[in-house]
């Protein structure tokens, strides 16, 4: 049964789970602020629970841990779908506004908060905040969280 699905402004990348998020995740980086326009919130899947279809093009970056980043985009309206980091191995994240219901999710966690815009709060939905990339405490989340799936 299909829990989630999405794709690019133009139709030609879709993409659907029948799995929810492992995490969402709100990130302040300048990395991402410029990469998006904004701020960059994601939802975390392990890279077999979420399948993809159509063309994307990749752009590769320094991510937060100083290992290689990447970025999926349509070719055609250049919409960022997904990301995958070298640091988080086996992981795929998807740009929330990519979701045809982007409204059901909510981030649960935020990172690099020392570089968040002073106007921008939430509504309660973060549990936990982190100044800086918090690799750890992420990869812990996301082996607890798989662990409960299995």
């Amino acid at each position: 049964m299909i829990k989630h699905q999405g794709g690019c402004h133009c139709g030609k990348v879709r993409f659907t789970s029948d799995y929810d998020p492992l995490l969402v995740i709100q990130c302040n980086c300048n990395r991402c602020r410029r990469l998006m326009g904004t701020l960059n919130v994601f939802a975390v899947f392990g890279k077999e629970e979420i399948e993809f279809a159509g063309k994307t093009t990749k752009y590769t970056y320094k991510g937060g841990s100083g290992m290689d980043a990447h970025v999926y985009s349509c070719p055609v309206c250049c919409t960022r779908v997904y990301g995958e980091a070298e640091a988080f191995d086996g992981m795929r994240s998807v740009v929330l506004g990519a979701f045809d219901d982007s409204l059901a999710l909510e981030p649960k966690s935020e990172i690099f908060t020392n570089y968040k815009m002073k106007w921008i709060q939430d509504n309660g939905c973060v549990q936990e905040s982190f100044e800086e990339a918090a690799i750890v405490e992420r990869l812990s989340s996301l082996m607890q969280n798989l662990d409960q799936r299995a």
